[in-house]
C-alpha cells in the first residue's frame, strides 16, 4: 500500500504510466521546455513555461457547465516557490499581476523550505495537514483533506481570500503542485460549476506538468537515459483513484459537494460572489 513517505523507488518512463483516456495530454520525455509567458490552451487551462517550476497552471479558460470559463490571470495553481528563479516571480508578477500566494503545507514544510517574499503580493499559510501526515497511505492522505479539521480551516481561509481578492492573480501550492494544490483546485472549480469530467482531467494534468521537469521521475519507472542523475526526486503520480478516495469521502460524510462547500463557508450567495469575480460573463 502506497503512503505518502513512499515516494522513494524504482523508476520507468512517464510515456508508459500516463492515464487512459487523456489522449493527447500524455508527456514526451525530454521535451524542450520553452521559458516565457507563451502557452498552450486547452480544456485543463493553460501551462505557464517558467525557468525553474514545471507544474504550474493558470486555470483562465476552462470552461463550466453552463458555457462560461475560467477568467484568465485570476488562479494560478504551482509546485513549491521556492523552485523559482527570480525571472520567474518577475513573470508572475508583471504578467499576471501576482497579488495572493497561499501555501497549504504544513509548518514543518515551510519552516525548512520558506516562500521567498514577492514585492507587493500577500502571502497566506493555509496548511491543510499536520506535520506528520506523511505516516498514512495515499487514500486516508486524501480522506483526510477533505475530512480533518485543519484541512478544513485550511481550504475554508482559502476560500474567504479568494472572496476577498477582487483584482489579480492568487497563487495555490503545495511542494509539488499535485495532492494537496489539486484538492483546492478541485473544490474552487467545483465551487464554480465545473464538471467532474473536466475536473479529474485538470487533476491528472498535473502527471503531464512533472514529467517536463528533468529532475522529477515518477515511482516503478526506469529513469530515462538523458534524465539528470543528481538531485533526482522520485514522487508518485496522481491517479483517478486518489481524486476518488476525496470525492468518495465527501459524499460519505457530508452527502454531497453542495454541502461540503456549505461546511467551508461557501453558501449560494458566496458561490455566486465567486463566479462573478473568477468566470467570464
Amino acid at each position: 500500500m502506497r503512503t505518502i513517505s513512499q515516494r522513494v523507488g524504482v523508476v520507468i518512463m512517464l510515456s508508459g504510466l500516463l492515464f487512459s483516456g487523456l489522449s493527447g495530454c500524455a508527456a514526451q520525455a525530454g521535451t524542450t521546455r520553452s521559458v516565457g509567458t507563451k502557452a498552450t490552451k486547452s480544456v485543463v487551462g493553460t501551462h505557464i513555461a517558467l525557468q525553474g517550476p514545471t507544474n504550474v497552471q493558470d486555470l483562465g479558460g476552462i470552461r463550466t457547465k453552463n458555457g462560461q470559463t475560467v477568467r484568465p490571470h485570476r488562479l494560478i495553481r504551482s509546485s513549491k516557490l521556492a523552485d523559482y528563479t527570480a525571472q520567474d516571480l518577475r513573470t508572475l508578477r508583471v504578467t499576471y499581476h501576482l497579488r495572493s500566494i497561499v501555501d497549504f503545507r504544513s509548518r514543518k514544510e515551510i519552516q525548512q523550505t520558506p516562500d521567498p517574499r514577492v514585492a507587493r503580493t500577500t502571502y497566506h499559510q493555509d496548511s491543510v495537514v499536520a506535520n506528520n501526515y506523511g505516516q498514512r497511505t495515499t487514500k486516508q492522505f486524501y480522506q483526510g483533506l477533505v475530512s480533518d479539521p485543519i484541512a478544513l480551516r485550511g481550504y475554508r481561509a482559502f476560500f474567504n481570500q479568494l472572496l476577498h481578492q477582487k483584482s489579480g492573480a492568487t497563487l495555490f501550492h503545495c511542494t509539488y503542485g499535485k495532492d494537496r494544490t489539486g484538492i483546492g483546485a478541485m473544490l474552487v472549480l467545483s465551487a464554480l460549476g465545473v464538471s467532474k469530467q473536466t475536473i479529474l482531467r485538470e487533476y491528472l494534468y498535473s502527471n503531464t506538468n512533472l514529467a517536463r521537469d528533468p529532475h522529477v521521475v515518477f515511482l516503478n519507472q526506469r529513469t530515462p537515459g538523458k534524465r539528470a542523475k543528481t538531485h533526482l526526486q522520485r514522487i508518485n503520480a496522481v491517479t483517478k483513484g486518489d481524486l476518488t478516495a476525496a470525492t468518495q469521502r465527501i459524499d460519505q460524510k457530508y452527502g454531497s459537494m453542495a454541502n461540503f462547500l456549505k461546511r467551508l463557508g461557501v453558501t449560494p450567495t458566496k458561490q455566486a460572489q465567486l463566479k462573478r469575480l473568477y468566470l467570464t460573463k
